[in-house]
């Protein structure tokens, strides 16, 4: 991921939308599962430290979190700060959801 100024992502304004967007492009490749695996402590520290707990794993690469906040922010902080510590982008996706289904605990 291209690197901010003292670490600030791009906001993104529109006139709907006024908040932080990752760089991920749906072009861009996502991490498999054995690269999230890889820096399984860090992102455990990472979701500890933005008040995320039981971080789970699809066989895909996609982690699943529970956040009480509204909307999608959390996941897209959380991916992108996780796409950092891993080196590709990390797609994150909130437990209710479909997809959340089946997974196990990182």
């Amino acid at each position: 991921m291209p690197a901010h100024p003292a670490g600030m992502l791009p906001r993104i304004h529109t006139e709907r939308y006024a908040c932080d967007m990752s760089d991920a492009l749906a072009a861009d490749r996502k991490a498999t599962r054995a690269e999230v695996m890889s820096k399984a402590e860090a992102i455990r520290q990472l979701a500890r430290s933005q008040g995320l707990a039981g971080v789970r794993l699809r066989d895909d690469g996609t982690l699943v979190i529970h956040s009480d906040e509204p909307g999608y922010r959390a996941a897209n902080r959380f991916s992108m700060a996780a796409s950092q510590i891993v080196g590709t982008y990390v797609h994150v996706i909130t437990d209710d959801v479909p997809g959340a289904a089946s997974t196990e605990e990182l």
